[in-house]
């Protein structure tokens, strides 16, 4: 009576599970974490954010007009009523020019920003749609031997009754099946957390995603084959090494705009203004040169510490150039390893397989003194490389899609391009 309860709670739990509708595509999943994520939302106002700053530096070289009206008494003069109109323009200052060019490179800065936001959402996208994808196939391969040790206990019974083999076997059978019982329940908690794990990302909950294809594994192939190719990716398109190229630039202006403090400038304006009560009016014009003197070492100061964070904003693009190039290769040469290893999982799979099936055949006739233990033993061994086989299939996936990063590729192409490995 215990054992049919615990089959029927396990029937319907496995029921509320595998209940399932349409899988969620990852272009679907995609579409809504770009809609969902703050921090891709947040670098895009951002460099919205940015392009006002170009405006401002823009205004600064721009004439402005200023206009006044005043009125007042004074004893023995009486009223004193009128307006001025002034028209200013700065005719040089290296500073806002200078001001100007880096505001302009902010708005690149903001702009590869976004890319790498993209690119990061992209990765943790995918690592939590594979991640969910990986728990529905061990959750199916765990479903699959708790189905094989039910038929196990169920030929063991049968063998006893037959007075075949002693009641050590059946023992060995129903520890087995509470055994997978065990693992089927562990793999549907993992499934919820998965399942968590992305509705965090795309804030739905999925019911089910696609997996890999996992029939007649081939090795997808690469946009490039060379290694030289990769390097190459990821030094023209990766938005870490180019936001850190264009720091050093920013940087370079933010000297040049420190020692322009030592030049002059020069503005000049324009006035009207007008005395209703005296009938005074006049129109006026001046030009002003401004000379700086370092008299208290302010602007020297500035530039040397300019000089300073340019040094340092060199120095953090050689790290990112050094591990940039170390991640690229490594994660290159990683990838041959492990579809090797996927290969050989592939083969110990069909190698366990025809182990497991002779060890049956020779429990079922009685031959060669075989137990259930035996057959539970290398029926393990057969599902522990199942689940090791599905998991080396993803890390290969996980390391790809690590490369795509690495040389800025992870854009909607390449999202399009995974969903044709994936199947329902």
């Amino acid at each position: 009576m215990t054992m049919l309860w615990r089959n029927t709670l396990l029937s319907l739990s496995l029921g509320l599970v595998c209940t399932q509708s349409f899988a969620l595509t990852i272009d679907q999943a995609w579409t809504a974490a770009k809609h969902t994520s703050p921090d891709y939302r947040i670098k895009q106002l951002e460099e919205s954010q940015s392009q006002y700053g170009v405006s401002l530096s823009k205004s600064a070289l721009l004439p402005s007009l200023q206009a006044g009206a005043s009125t007042g008494w004074t004893k023995g003069s009486g009223n004193n009523n009128g307006y001025n109109i002034s028209l200013n323009q700065s005719i040089w200052n290296s500073q806002n020019w200078t001001a100007l060019d880096q505001s302009q490179v902010d708005v690149v800065i903001a702009k590869l920003a976004i890319t790498q936001a993209k690119n990061t959402l992209a990765e943790k996208l995918i690592q939590a749609y594979f991640g969910l994808a990986q728990a529905q196939r061990s959750l199916t391969i765990a479903e699959q031997q708790h189905k094989d040790s039910q038929q196990l206990l169920s030929l063991t019974e049968q063998r006893y009754k037959a007075g075949l083999i002693m009641s050590t076997g059946i023992d060995d059978a129903k520890a087995h099946v509470i055994g997978t019982e065990t693992t089927v329940l562990q793999r549907q908690s993992d499934l919820v957390e998965k399942q968590s794990n992305l509705a965090i990302v795309i804030n739905q909950t999925p019911d089910r995603v696609n997996e890999i294809n996992s029939q007649n594994l081939h090795q997808p192939a690469l946009a490039v084959n060379d290694e030289k190719a990769w390097l190459n990716k990821a030094k023209d398109n990766s938005p870490e090494l180019l936001s850190a190229e264009q720091n050093v630039k920013r940087q370079q202006l933010a000297v040049d705009q420190a020692q322009a403090g030592y030049y002059p400038t020069v503005n000049g304006s324009v006035g009207y203004n007008n005395n209703f009560d005296n009938n005074n009016e006049g129109l006026n014009a001046s030009l002003g040169v401004s000379i700086p003197i370092d008299l208290n070492g302010a602007i020297k100061t500035k530039v040397s510490q300019s000089k300073l964070e340019l040094q340092i904003a060199k120095q953090q693009l050689r790290k990112v150039k050094l591990e940039l190039e170390n991640n690229v290769k490594t994660r290159f040469n990683q990838l041959a390893l492990d579809w090797k290893r996927v290969e050989m999982g592939m083969e110990k799979v069909k190698s366990d397989e025809k182990a497991l099936k002779t060890k049956e055949i020779l429990f079922n006739s009685g031959a060669d003194g075989t137990t259930a233990l035996d057959v539970i033993n290398v029926q393990d061994t057969v599902y522990r490389s199942k689940e090791e086989l599905q998991q080396l299939l993803y890390q290969y996936w996980l390391n790809r899609i690590e490369l795509l990063k690495l040389a800025g590729q992870l854009d909607d192409q390449t999202i399009a391009q995974i969903s044709q490995a994936l199947m329902p």
